[in-house]
């Protein structure tokens, strides 16, 4: 009986030692965790308020801006040419000269011309003598009236004889047909020249005319009056506004293009014919609220812009339409001169408290290969 009782009492002893080891270990642990909270001090303080850049919505021009190639003509030239074969004797302009309409260019050979006008002219003075004595002869009966009607006839004959004198004269001398800057002579004095032979250019160019191609699709928009502008890439940032004049009653089956005439007032005489240009035309234009490209926030299928209320962000739902290089059209959700925050968007919450540290100047300039980043 004295063995089962020992055999107890082992076992029960046994478990108040286990039992103490662990409260013993529970304690110190709790201990430890006391002093580490004690050492450490009171908890981490919340976050602080959120650093952010922003601005103001505000408004820009949003028309559809169409983008096309084009050729400088002049808005008049011709090329100077005699109509009959004859030589040069005189030319009256230097290159690069500005002539007014009627202005004497050159002279061909006309003295056979000059004596045939001489003659007509002489034998007209003729005829007018006789019909002076004729008809004070007629009229005391001393002479027949045939005779006084043959010597008109030859009158008339006469003068037609002038008047073919001086179109062959007319034709020997050549005139400007309008205002306009002579090009490089050609030929010389002494040059025995015919119908074709180009002796120098005249163009009319300080208005000049764009030909260039519009698509099919915004032939609505393309009417005579709607403005375009235009640059050359040989005269560097040069702006040169104009209009169109005109579009062609004909669109193109292949290329589904129209084409279309600008008239480019042209005072410095910059644009020189034949020259490629680029022409911007401005469709629908419209002034339109706009906010910078990087201030949206996309959820899904929507779009967020924080904006600035009361030194919190607010998360406003914002529709948009056409986009530029680094700016978005805001059709529906803010005003114009609402705060919003460009910067500092990652991590942001609706409600979250905000500091401005700076405003947002403009979008980063595109990169240029040819100059670096």
């Amino acid at each position: 009986m004295s063995e089962p009782k020992t055999s107890a009492l082992s076992r029960f002893l046994v478990f108040l030692l286990v039992t103490g080891v662990v409260a013993a270990m529970g304690w110190w642990y709790w201990q430890g965790q006391q002093a580490k909270k004690a050492a450490g001090g009171a908890a981490p303080p919340t976050k602080g308020a959120a650093l952010v850049i922003t601005t103001k919505v505000g408004k820009e021009n949003f028309a559809v801006d169409l983008d096309a190639i084009g050729t400088v003509r002049a808005f008049e030239s011709t090329d100077i040419s005699p109509n009959v074969t004859e030589v040069i004797t005189a030319l009256h302009f230097e290159d690069g000269d500005f002539v007014k309409k009627g202005t004497l260019l050159a002279e061909l050979s006309h003295a056979e011309e000059t004596a045939m006008y001489e003659s007509a002219r002489a034998s007209l003075a003729e005829q007018d003598r006789e019909i002076t004595r004729l008809e004070g002869l007629v009229k005391q009966g001393a002479a027949p009236e045939a005779r006084l009607e043959e010597r008109r006839t030859q009158s008339d004959i006469a003068k037609q004889q002038i008047r073919e004198a001086e179109a062959k004269l007319a034709d020997r001398q050549i005139v400007a047909p309008f205002d306009g800057w002579m090009g490089l002579r050609r030929i010389s004095v002494g040059a025995l020249v015919s119908p074709g032979t180009v002796i120098a250019t005249l163009d009319k160019v300080d208005v000049v005319k764009i030909d260039f191609s519009i698509p099919e699709t915004f032939l609505a928009q393309a009417k005579p009056g709607v403005g375009i502008e235009t640059h050359a890439d040989a005269l560097g940032d040069a702006k040169f506004p104009g209009k169109i004049a005109q579009v062609d009653s004909r669109i193109d089956p292949l290329t589904r293009s129209v084409a279309a005439r600008a008239e480019v007032p042209n005072p410095k005489l910059l644009l020189r014919p034949g020259m490629l240009v680029m022409v911007k035309m401005a469709l629908e234009p419209r002034m339109s609220l706009s906010i910078p490209e990087r201030a949206l926030v996309p959820v899904g299928s929507k779009k967020f812009v924080f904006a600035v209320a009361d030194g919190k962000a607010k998360r406003v739902e914002v529709e948009t339409g056409i986009r530029k290089p680094g700016v978005v059209e805001l059709t529906k959700g803010l005003k114009e001169g609402e705060t919003i925050i460009t910067d500092g968007l990652v991590g942001l919450q609706d409600g979250a408290v905000v500091k401005v540290s700076g405003e947002y100047k403009s979008p980063s300039a595109a990169y240029n290969p040819e100059v670096g980043s």
